[in-house]
């Protein structure tokens, strides 16, 4: 069994644009997120110029509408999309919705650091994922993933992509930059950053059942 799959974040969101945090919580794409995907499906097609065989998305209507306007745009608009639940983006409990800046001044703090920057540098480059730790430590509604149930979640997800995907297809999966950058990370820590892709981004990975997960690119 091997699959070539397509991870694409979804394109920018009213939420992305204000810096609200977007977890579970959902936003529609902005006219720029729009036109970012557009082009993402652009460059694919001079690219990469193929078909895909299967297509995922999570079950937040903005990467179901990212699938839909990516998949249009290569002219394979009628490629039936599977909605996941464990493809969804990381959650972050009693904080989503909240200014993002606010939050990450509050986790600067409570990890004992002065200011935002050095706290994101040293959770970017941290060997755990910090944030969702701290997060799911100090939600007022206790509902915020920890890393490992977040990582299970996501790796139960990929788990249904093999299922239903045919032998050797090209697939994609359309999900969230926390979500891409902890999957690739489950691939090789050493990949990238706890910093999330771009959006409208594609990354390329492939499964094969005997040699296992490989990254072939990230963020193009």
């Amino acid at each position: 069994m091997r699959l070539h799959i397509y991870l694409m974040r979804h394109g920018q969101t009213e939420f992305n644009r204000q810096g609200l945090v977007q977890g579970w919580a959902d936003s529609p794409l902005t006219e720029e997120g729009k036109a970012g995907i557009v082009q993402s499906a652009q460059y694919f097609a001079q690219h990469y110029a193929l078909r895909f065989d299967a297509a995922f998305c999570s079950t937040l209507a903005r990467t179901q509408a990212t699938a839909q306007l990516f998949l249009d745009t290569l002219q394979q608009g009628d490629l039936p999309i599977q909605a996941l639940d464990d493809l969804r983006e990381y959650r972050f409990g009693g904080f989503e919705r909240q200014s993002s800046l606010q939050l990450q001044q509050r986790l600067a703090q409570e990890n004992g650091f002065d200011n935002v920057d050095d706290w994101l540098y040293a959770y970017r480059h941290g060997k755990t994922h910090r944030l969702a730790e701290t997060v799911s430590r100090i939600d007022p509604a206790r509902q915020a993933e920890n890393e490992q149930d977040f990582i299970a979640r996501l790796q139960r997800g990929m788990d249904a992509v093999i299922d239903a995907s045919p032998d050797n297809a090209h697939v994609l999966v359309v999900s969230h930059g926390m979500a891409i950058t902890a999957l690739l990370k489950c691939i090789d820590p050493e990949s990238t950053a706890y910093r999330s892709v771009p959006n409208a981004s594609l990354s390329r990975i492939s499964y094969d059942s005997a040699a296992g997960w490989r990254i072939h690119s990230i963020g193009e």
